[in-house]
């Protein structure tokens, strides 16, 4: 498999090219990882390298590889998540393109090249109905098909979906691979080592903060949540803006992933490259942690988490830095 442009996962990679190299492929293969580290690329070259017939494919010139980059290819087919941040189930009578049931009728028919490939890029959003819908596929398509299941982390993902998978873990990329992909793209800026720390070993969260007011749009808020820790002002809740920052989940895991920091420099006694006022101390730094954690577990992508996370900050008093309640021994 061609792998100029992949940086980082060799481990991960060497696992699977010993997939392809074996007695036979698995129907269906799982990667597991944060989002933004190369999940779905390795996936898409993986499948191009089947599909392409050059010697070192996938080439990305011939016929197939241009219809595959331009997404026109007929026999892949990608299923991701839609503006709620879910992959829907749709239903039989109607079946909506880039939904499960659309997939599985899809599936069900034959394909023009002989054998379909086949990316669901969020297993872990789709409900328990959806997933059951699904399983039936994952264990014996209908037509000669590769399925590559991607997802955050298998919490999400039913047992029996992933049993009947080969999983492949995807560890977080390092700091010298997310500087690499980094100058790439051509990202240099003096907030670039900073960008590195927080994004969690996300090549996608680390550009991303580099976009125009992204990040101040995430610092306003951090000022709003240090603010409320080290003297109690919620005012300052009234002028933080969420505009461009591109949705809640990438917005709480660049939160939690700059508070973790914290927590980290506090063990050490360093300061490391925090902003000045954003910083509080590492018991803080935890407890807030928690808060952003529990907010993250349970919030919708559609609702307002401004408002919730300001509300949740009221709680922050109460908690000790294991999250829970200060104990209380008035009562001795």
């Amino acid at each position: 498999m061609n792998q100029s442009g992949i940086i980082g996962h060799e481990r991960e990679l060497k696992n699977l090219l010993s997939l392809k190299n074996g007695e036979g492929m698995p129907h269906s293969i799982l990667f597991t990882g944060q989002r933004g580290i190369g999940k779905r690329l390795i996936a898409e070259r993986f499948l191009s390298s089947f599909l392409c017939r050059s010697g070192n494919s996938p080439c990305g010139e011939c016929s197939v590889c241009r219809q595959i980059s331009a997404g026109t290819f007929p026999d892949l087919i990608i299923l991701e998540r839609d503006e709620k941040g879910k992959i829907p189930v749709g239903n039989k009578d109607k079946l909506m393109p880039g939904s499960v049931r659309w997939l599985i009728d899809r599936l069900s028919r034959a394909s023009s090249t002989g054998n379909y490939s086949v990316i669901i890029d969020g297993v872990d959003t789709i409900s328990e109905a959806g997933q059951n819908a699904l399983l039936k596929t994952i264990e014996e398509p209908y037509s000669k098909a590769q399925i590559f299941l991607i997802a955050e982390s298998r919490t999400g993902i039913l047992p029996t979906i992933i049993s009947r998978c080969i999983e492949i873990p995807f560890q977080p990329l390092k700091n010298d691979e997310l500087l690499s992909i980094l100058k790439l793209y051509g990202k240099n800026t003096p907030e670039t080592g900073f960008f590195t720390a927080i994004s969690g070993g996300s090549a996608d969260i680390a550009l991303k903060l580099h976009e125009e007011n992204v990040f101040s749009e995430i610092k306003n808020i951090c000022i709003s949540i240090s603010g409320l820790v080290k003297n109690g002002n919620n005012e300052m809740f009234k002028y933080t803006d969420i505009k461009v920052v591109p949705d809640n989940e990438f917005l709480l895991t660049v939160l939690v992933n700059i508070y973790s920091y914290m927590v980290r420099s506090g063990f050490s006694d360093e300061k490391g490259l925090i902003p000045e006022d954003i910083l509080v101390g590492h018991e803080d730094a935890l407890k807030i942690v928690r808060i952003l954690l529990a907010l993250k577990k349970g919030l919708g992508n559609n609702l307002n988490v401004k408002n919730i996370l300001k509300g949740f900050m009221y709680s922050f008093g109460e908690l000790d830095s294991s999250g829970f309640p200060e104990p209380d021994f008035s009562w001795l």
